[in-house]
């Protein structure tokens, strides 16, 4: 039987190259298609149809190539072709059969078995991955976790607290010419030893005296106590050295009297080797050799050195 649809002819129900149903009756040639390369009916020389030959063994590979849609038709009025009888679009051929054929079933198994191969595979391929690596999951995205080691420092210990020690230095006022001369008259007291020995006495003033044979070391004729103070150190740093040299009140001397005894500052200096005023006269001679008289008794006196 001839195809009605792609012009194959076949046995059978359905046509194997488009799966058509055949049509008992012989169609006629010039209700079929032609090849763009062929002349149309119309001008062919009119010749017997040669006999149907015997349709090729097609495989399955070969059926799916046949499933492509095929060439488009010729457009209308190229040549009149009948309309079919059993109905659908004009010049399309008549419809598949509802219930579909054996080769829409195959089409079915095989679309099925592609997509079962296509999910088995991909659940291999899934369970696969997931035996690899078990500790990731499909799709979720990985991180590195990194380990950072703090070293704690202690702190310092606290600094001891900085002492700062001020130094003050507190300056006193001189001592006066009174003090001075009381030190030295507790000093001389110390070490004196009244024995009735001779000494003689280089000076003996107080307060205010007035001696117009002597002068200050400003020149002056009064004598006030840094006067006497300045005297009396004047007179130990020359006989020191030879001699005993005191300062004293007159009141320390028994050879001495007078209202104001307590008032008097004497240097006293002893040469030793004095044994009476004359020994004393003649020591006060050798030293001022350019007095006499009143002079010299005024700048050496003979005293002797009893108890008061």
């Amino acid at each position: 039987m001839l195809c009605g649809t792609c012009g194959t002819s076949g046995t059978g129900t359905f046509c194997a190259s488009c799966g058509a149903r055949l049509s008992p009756v012989e169609p006629d040639p010039a209700d079929s298609f032609w090849d763009d390369d062929q002349p149309t009916l119309a001008q062919q020389p009119t010749a017997a149809a040669p006999p149907p030959a015997a349709p090729p063994e097609t495989s399955w590979e070969d059926w799916l190539v046949t499933q492509q849609p095929a060439s488009p038709p010729p457009s209308p009025g190229a040549a009149p072709f009948a309309q079919p009888t059993t109905g659908g679009p004009p010049g399309y051929g008549p419809p598949p059969p509802r219930g579909g054929g054996p080769g829409v079933l195959v089409a079915a198994a095989v679309v099925a078995g592609i997509l079962l191969l296509t999910i088995g595979g991909g659940t291999a391929w899934w369970l696969t991955s997931r035996d690899d690596d078990p500790t990731v999951a499909v799709g979720a995205s990985t991180s590195t976790a990194s380990t950072v080691t703090v070293t704690s420092t202690p702190a310092p210990p606290p600094s001891p607290p900085t002492t700062t020690t001020t130094t003050v230095t507190t300056t006193s006022a001189p001592a006066s010419a009174a003090d001075q001369l009381a030190d030295l008259r507790d000093e001389s007291l110390g070490r004196l030893v009244t024995d009735d020995r001779w000494a003689v006495s280089l000076s003996a003033k107080q307060d205010g005296t007035r001696d117009e044979r002597q002068l200050t070391g400003s020149g002056s004729h009064v004598f006030r106590l840094p006067d006497i103070l300045e005297l009396h150190q004047g007179l130990e740093l020359l006989y020191s050295g030879d001699a005993s040299v005191y300062l004293l009140k007159a009141e320390d001397l028994g050879s001495t009297a007078g209202p104001e005894d307590d008032k008097i500052w004497m240097t006293i200096v002893d040469p030793g080797l004095l044994d009476s005023r004359e020994d004393a006269e003649t020591w006060c001679a050798g030293q001022f050799p350019w007095l006499d008289g009143d002079d010299l008794s005024n700048a050496c006196y003979p005293r002797q050195l009893t108890t008061p």
